[in-house]
């Protein structure tokens, strides 16, 4: 006996999909906006420099969640090519300086399942290898997949945003 596809969708469903996708989206404001920089996105608490804001995707019109406020550490440290040489640099996204220079980083630990909402490649081929000799993923919005917003090494537990390639969700 075979079974048939129902022609119907189940009550309520159609509504809820709409609903889903009309729903307002928190607006991202680039780092740049902010007229203290770093700091009026920062909190301090015993010692360590958290994330005062819900990071986003920077894409206007996605403004999707990528971290909730204080989950990330600020840290300073050299820069990474993570534009893959294959791959045109994406507008959205201002370029990071050459590695002998330092930049600005998020970082988050331990786990992946740390974000709301993040994507990440497969091992990059045409980025070199990272100083521990591992291959390098790069982070992406999961919903619009604008990337790359950061890197991971493969099967690491630290995982790097540029501070200026997210969006902050701020009473601006």
């Amino acid at each position: 006996m075979a079974l048939e596809p129902s022609s119907q969708l189940p009550a309520g469903l159609l509504e809820a999909l709409q609903a889903s996708s009309s729903r307002s989206r928190p607006t991202p404001y680039l780092l740049s906006s902010f007229v203290n920089g770093i700091s009026d996105v920062t909190e301090t608490t015993d010692g360590e420099t958290a994330n005062k804001y819900d990071l986003l995707c920077p894409r206007p019109g996605c403004g999707s969640i990528i971290l909730k406020k204080g989950v990330a550490v600020l840290e300073e440290r050299e820069s990474f090519q993570i534009e893959p040489s294959d791959i045109p640099p994406h507008p959205l996204l201002p370029p990071l300086p050459d590695t002998s220079e330092s930049i600005r980083w998020w970082l988050i630990t331990p786990s992946p399942m740390s974000f709301e909402n993040i994507g990440f490649s497969r091992p990059v081929e045409s980025l070199p290898l990272s100083p521990a000799g591992k291959k390098f993923k790069l982070l992406a919005c999961a919903e619009c997949d604008l990337g790359p917003l950061g890197w991971s090494e493969e099967g690491g537990t630290e995982f790097w945003l540029a501070c200026s390639r997210v969006g902050y969700q701020s009473g601006q």
